[in-house]
């Protein structure tokens, strides 16, 4: 019996542009993990605009939603269980809530809102309403990372595809002095 697990390749987003989908996979290397992100949004007339000036028509603009993809391959000889999928969300991206699934039904989805250390299928948080401690649910946005484990089998050959979407979020300007 074989265990595997892996964490997800950080996807940079230094630069904001997400022209085709990247491939996390090193050239020449087999790699069990690939992962690819594509800018949803990129066919929009914002981003039609961007490339009638000249410009890179992928580049990532606020509220732009990426969708990211995760697909590991069994590159062993035998069948591995408990496959996880750790993959911390790209520097100033949003997860939008509901949208992380797994083409197998054997997979738990869990979450994290402190930057990996603990994992749960929905995080809380405590605030303070009224002089009263309450505990809630965290809301997505929160999230800084997610959790595929696949519980079941996977054989050599076999592939496990995990996806998500992110949002840039959309950031008010800031009110001028003297206006209201």
């Amino acid at each position: 019996m074989k265990n595997w697990r892996t964490a997800a390749l950080l996807i940079a987003l230094a630069a904001p542009s997400l022209a085709t989908p990247v491939a996390a996979q090193a050239q020449g290397q087999e790699n069990p993990l690939a992962v690819s992100a594509e800018n949803l949004m990129a066919d929009d007339a914002r981003h039609q605009e961007l490339a009638d000036q000249g410009q890179d028509p992928s580049t990532l603009l606020p509220g732009d939603v990426v969708r990211f993809q995760l697909t590991f391959t069994n590159i062993t000889d035998g069948p591995v269980r408990n496959v996880e999928f750790n993959d911390p969300l790209p520097a100033g991206l949003q997860y939008l809530g509901g949208t992380a699934m797994a083409d197998r039904e054997d997979v738990v989805i869990t979450y994290s809102i402190d930057g990996g250390q603990t994992f749960l299928a929905q995080p809380m948080i405590e605030e303070v309403i009224d002089g009263e401690r309450v505990t809630r649910p965290a809301p997505p946005e929160m999230y800084t990372h997610i959790r595929w484990l696949v519980s079941d089998w996977v054989q050599p050959g076999a592939q496990v595809t995990a996806e998500f979407r992110a949002q840039l979020p959309v950031t008010e300007a800031p009110e001028e002095p003297g206006q209201s």
